[in-house]
């Protein structure tokens, strides 16, 4: 079994990508280094998120010309594409839909040609799981263990479907410090600045492959 470490950037900005376009799905890749240990398990950590599209996230061209673009970033830091997020446009929704399994399926099958050994991660956001985070921050209510608490479900390729996460953990989310973190760019806003793909597209002044800052706790 692998061993994914979402590190809280990642996980921070793709909370903060589906926020600044509540009405609308978007999507992105997480980026990371894997590795093997002496006894042949799987080690990936996960340490940027790079959001995509917020329009149509089935645009094929926009996809491939962000695919284009991340095969060079990813090369110059020796980075791998190791997972995949999403979040859809109706509150209730909380599943990969089936254009997002098709995205997803692409990238594990066919973007990510050095890295098909490490399974896929599939972080799908779930906006009634982050209302009831917010919920508890406003009470003050963190319970000790906030693991269960992050507002986004976990999912790994498995043959043939996707699947609940296993062995993946997101940094410092049982201790609730990932999800207190993410309340604070919340509440400051920072969700406004987040820059994807289609922003980019629309106005080329705003960079894209560019570190996302987040004040961690």
């Amino acid at each position: 079994m692998a061993k994914v470490h979402v590190g809280q950037v990642p996980y921070i900005v793709s909370v903060m990508h589906s926020l600044k376009h509540p009405s609308s799905s978007v999507n992105g890749v997480l980026l990371g280094k894997a590795g093997k240990t002496s006894d042949g398990v799987v080690e990936a950590n996960i340490s940027e998120a790079v959001p995509l599209l917020h329009s149509h996230l089935s645009l094929a061209p926009a996809l491939d010309g962000a695919f284009a673009l991340l095969e060079e970033y990813c090369k110059a830091r020796s980075l791998g594409i190791l997972g995949y997020y999403q979040a859809n446009s109706h509150h209730l929704h909380n599943d990969l839909t089936p254009t997002g399994k098709r995205i997803a399926d692409k990238i594990a099958e066919g973007v990510r040609e050095g890295h098909k050994w490490v399974p896929l991660v599939c972080m799908v956001v779930d906006s009634e799981a982050l209302d009831k985070l917010a919920d508890m921050k406003a009470q003050n209510s963190f319970k000790p263990d906030m693991s269960g608490h992050t507002g986004v479900k976990l999912l790994v390729k498995a043959p043939g479907s996707w699947a609940p996460a296993e062995g993946v953990e997101i940094e410092g989310a049982r201790e609730g410090v990932a999800q207190n973190t993410l309340c604070d760019e919340i509440a400051f806003a920072h969700h406004l600045d987040i820059v994807d793909f289609d922003d980019h597209l629309n106005d080329t002044s705003k960079g894209w492959l560019q570190p996302i800052l987040v004040e961690l706790g």
